[in-house]
């Protein structure tokens, strides 16, 4: 689809995952992994150029085809009012959700930057508890120390695939920041969103075992087999202590994987207080 000087592709309607099950806290800002089901739409393959961008605004072009580097609330704000009367009713021009980034690199529809932080048009976020799973941009609440930040897909400079969320101010030109667009159906339908309690009791009796199994268990069991017995009853103190000092260290990088959120477990209007584990 062409739109002025861009040239958008289609993305299909499908389902993708969003999201990490890995259960080591290292990995907690990215749980729980989700199911996502997007309707079809466009997205340009590649992050705006600086010919693009002056087109866009009626500047002289450069002659140079660069990826145009620097992106602020108010230069997203001019190019998408540029674009949207150029478009059909019903589609919204916006930077894409992180779903919707996603299924379009699943898709094989867009070319990453390779160290690039593409602008995403999420609020940032420190988990996915809450997140839509319509492909619809997550909300921000308007207000505190995130207020005039996106989130944004962080790609790797070097390893190709490899990519991180975090965030950007929107207040000022960044070097190395870079902007996708998509043309979006708008969603109308009451949203259906990752539960936002995760299941406690779940959590802990999956702390405890792992505990048990990694740290404690071991940690008697280690005198015993070298032939110290007597040790693991006159020192019981020290190897309980040693051993859940072990589990709880192991806890940072390894945990059993965490349940994937189907679509049919996201909270909606009638049943807000379901939970699943995180």
């Amino acid at each position: 689809m062409n739109v002025g000087p861009l040239t958008f592709v289609e993305v299909k309607a499908g389902t993708t995952h969003v999201g990490d099950n890995r259960g080591g806290w290292i990995h907690a800002s990215q749980r729980p992994r989700h199911e996502v089901r997007l309707p079809a739409f466009y997205i340009l393959k590649s992050p705006l150029s600086t010919n693009e961008v002056a087109a866009l605004l009626g500047l002289e072009e450069t002659g140079q085809n660069d990826v145009h580097e620097g992106v602020d609330a108010a230069l997203l704000q001019r190019i998408c009012a540029v674009v949207r009367p150029l478009v059909d009713e019903g589609l919204e021009v916006r930077p894409p959700s992180l779903a919707e980034w996603v299924h379009a690199r699943e898709s094989g529809r867009l070319a990453p930057q390779q160290g690039a932080l593409e602008v995403l048009a999420d609020a940032p976020f420190s988990n996915h508890r809450g997140a839509p799973m319509d492909g619809r941009p997550r909300e921000g609440t308007g207000h505190g120390p995130l207020m005039d930040q996106l989130a944004c897909i962080e790609v790797h400079p070097q390893k190709t695939g490899v990519t991180a969320t975090a965030s950007v101010p929107m207040d000022r030109r960044l070097p190395g920041t870079v902007l996708r667009l998509v043309l979006s159906p708008t969603r109308t339908s009451p949203t259906r969103t990752v539960p936002k309690k995760a299941d406690r009791a779940a959590n802990l009796r999956i702390e405890v075992l792992s505990t048990l199994l990694i740290g404690v268990v071991p940690s008697f069991l280690i005198p015993v087999v070298r032939g110290f017995g007597s040790y693991a009853l006159e020192g019981w103190a020290n190897l309980l202590f040693g051993g859940l000092v072990a589990g709880f260290v192991t806890g940072a990088v390894w945990r059993p994987r965490r349940p994937t959120v189907a679509w049919d477990d996201g909270e909606v209007q009638s049943d807000l207080d379901r939970s699943v584990s995180q």
